[in-house]
C-alpha cells in the first residue's frame, strides 16, 4: 500500500505542475476500480475553453453586435441566438470547420416577410424540427436541415396559446412550454402544421405548483432526464422542479400539477439553466458561476468560475452536446462570448 500511495503523490504532484493558474482541477472521491478489489480509483476533472465565439470570431465589426444566448446543436452546427445590437437573429455555426454559415433573420411565408421581433428564448429539435420560442409569445418552427419556415405557434398576444415561452422540451410528441407564470403549457407535435399557422390550441396546461412568476425574464431551462422526467429549472422559486410527462393524458383538468414534489431540489442560488454530462449536473444561476452537482456523491461539489484559457463573468445558460462538450454563454458586457468548455476526466489508482 505505501508503494501505491507513494505513486499516487507522485501522480498527484505530476498533475499539479501540469495545471496552470487557468485551469481548475476536481478531485472526486473513491470507487471500486476492479471486481476483484485490487485497487480502487480516484478521479479528478479539469476544465479547457477549446473554442471562444466572439464577435471578432465571426467577423462583426462591433463588439455589441454578438451577444450570446441560448445555444442548442444538431450534427457538427450549433444554432446561437444571438441578441446582439444588430437585431434578435439566429446564427448557425459549424463547429468541425469553425466559421458561421448563415444568420436567420428573417423569412417569407406566404406572399408576406416576417422576422425575429423579440428576444429568442428558447431553441429544441426534434426530429426533422426545429422549434424556437421568442419572448413575443410565439413559437416558430422551423425544417432541418435547410431551416425551411413550417409554421408559428401562438399568435402574439398574452392571451393567445402562447403565453411568452420561457423554456421548451419535447417528449413522447408532446411539447412542454415554461410560460412566463410558471404553468406549462402542452401540445401535441401532430397539431403543429402548416395549416394550423398561429391557430394551434393547447392540448393541456399544467399548474406552476407554487412557481413564482418571472416578469424579470432570466432565463430558464427545461430538459428531459433519463428516467423519464423533465427537469425545470425555478429561478424566483430557488428550485429545480421535476416534471412527470406520463401524467399528461386527454382527460387531464386545466392547470394540474405534474409536478414529482420529492424529487425537486431545493438550492441555495436562483438557476437559470442546466445541463447534463456523466453522471453530474451543470448549472447557471444568479452567483455567476457554472455550479456542479455529484449525482453518484449527492452532493453540490464545485462552483466553476475559471477553466484553462478563460474565466467567466456572467455565465448566463449551459448546453451540453454531450458528457464532455459544453457551451456555456457568458453575456457580460465585457466578455459577449460563447465558450465552448471541454471537460477532461482523469483516472487515478491507488
Amino acid at each position: 500500500m505505501k508503494i501505491h500511495s507513494y505513486i499516487l503523490l507522485l501522480a498527484l504532484g505530476v498533475l499539479a505542475a501540469r495545471c496552470g493558474d487557468d485551469e481548475t482541477v476536481e478531485f472526486g472521491g473513491r470507487l471500486p476500480g476492479s471486481e476483484d478489489g485490487e485497487y480502487e480509483s480516484h478521479w479528478y476533472y479539469s476544465y479547457e475553453a477549446a473554442r471562444l465565439i466572439d464577435a471578432e470570431s465571426l467577423g462583426m465589426s462591433a463588439s455589441e453586435s454578438f451577444v450570446p444566448y441560448t445555444v442548442t446543436h444538431s450534427g457538427d452546427t450549433v444554432f446561437i441566438a444571438n441578441t446582439g445590437s444588430d437585431g434578435n437573429s439566429l446564427l448557425l455555426f459549424d463547429d468541425n470547420k469553425g466559421k458561421l454559415l448563415r444568420t436567420v433573420k428573417s423569412w417569407a411565408i406566404g406572399n408576406k416577410t416576417e422576422a425575429f421581433g423579440s428576444q429568442i428564448e428558447a431553441i429544441i429539435p426534434s426530429g426533422n424540427r426545429l422549434y424556437v420560442a421568442e419572448r413575443q409569445s410565439l413559437i416558430h418552427v422551423f425544417r432541418l436541415p435547410d431551416m425551411a419556415y413550417v409554421t408559428c405557434m401562438g399568435n402574439g398576444t398574452w392571451s393567445g396559446p402562447v403565453f411568452q415561452a420561457q423554456a421548451l422540451a419535447v417528449k413522447d410528441s408532446l411539447i412542454f412550454a415554461r410560460d412566463k407564470n410558471g404553468m406549462i403549457s402542452i401540445y401535441r407535435e401532430s397539431d403543429v402544421t402548416k395549416e394550423n399557422y398561429r391557430n394551434v390550441n393547447r392540448y393541456r396546461r399544467a399548474g406552476n405548483n407554487g412557481s413564482p412568476g418571472n416578469n424579470g425574464f432570466a432565463a430558464h431551462c427545461m430538459l428531459p432526464d433519463t428516467a423519464g422526467h423533465i427537469l425545470l429549472t425555478d429561478y424566483e422559486g430557488r428550485k429545480i422542479r421535476v416534471l412527470d410527462p406520463s401524467l399528461v393524458s386527454g382527460d387531464m383538468a386545466d392547470g394540474a400539477s405534474i409536478d414529482v414534489d420529492s424529487l425537486s431540489m431545493s438550492l441555495d442560488f436562483k438557476p437559470k439553466t442546466l445541463a447534463f454530462g456523466d453522471g453530474r449536473m451543470y448549472v447557471t444561476g444568479d452567483n455567476d458561476v457554472v455550479n456542479i452537482y455529484d449525482g453518484r456523491r449527492k452532493e453540490w461539489v464545485k462552483k466553476l468560475k475559471a477553466v484553462k484559457g478563460y474565466e467567466f463573468l456572467q455565465p448566463a445558460r449551459i448546453y451540453s452536446q454531450n458528457d464532455t462538450v459544453f457551451w456555456v454563454s457568458d453575456m457580460h458586457g465585457g466578455r459577449r462570448t460563447l465558450v465552448k468548455m471541454i471537460v477532461h476526466k482523469g483516472e487515478i489508482r491507488e
